[in-house]
């Protein structure tokens, strides 16, 4: 990894890669209309698409293993875990697609899972790089607090904007 942002031997970046998958169901008729068009964030999510007419995205598996979940796997997996949030979508929805990418995790710390955000250690890529990755499946909580604090620092061309209001998340350093 010569080109890496982070350091030239990346086995000492606190991050692993973890296979997500995710269903995308839709709902017809008077089943889109009774849905709520409401997303819910337990464990799992289920998310209405924007402008989409009834499709709802249901997910993420965390996928360690080498091979990838077949699909009946993971509609097991996301209904056993999801179908107490919104019994509705699984009972009247149909499984348009599964969709199937890799998120960075960070690793635990004594905060839990925080985010690698601050600038790159290295001028190897770009002499101002910057990184914001390691949100694992948190991304739809964490993207707007530490994006605005990343621009910020960015804009400010001080990494000590993150650290002042945030003294631990530079922990990856």
């Amino acid at each position: 990894m010569e080109d890496s942002v982070v350091s030239s031997n990346m086995t000492s970046f606190p991050a692993t890669l973890v296979r997500g998958q995710s269903i995308e169901m839709t709902l017809e008729g008077d089943d889109a209309t009774a849905y709520p068009n409401e997303a819910i964030l337990c464990g799992k999510y289920m998310t209405p698409v924007a402008q989409s007419g009834g499709k709802v995205l249901i997910g993420a598996t965390h996928e360690f293993r080498t091979e990838a979940m077949d699909p009946t796997e993971v509609a097991e997996e996301l209904r056993g875990r999801s179908l107490n949030l919104s019994p509705h979508v699984w009972e009247n929805g149909t499984v348009d697609r599964i969709t199937s990418a890799e998120r960075v995790q960070s690793q635990r710390g004594r905060f839990g899972r925080l985010p690698i955000i601050g600038r790159a250690e290295t001028g190897r890529v770009h002499e101002n790089a910057w990184l914001f990755t390691g949100l694992s499946s948190r991304g739809l909580i964490h993207h707007g607090v530490y994006g605005d604090i990343l621009s910020e620092a960015i804009l400010e061309d001080d990494e000590d904007v993150i650290t002042r209001s945030h003294p631990d998340i530079i922990w990856w350093k």
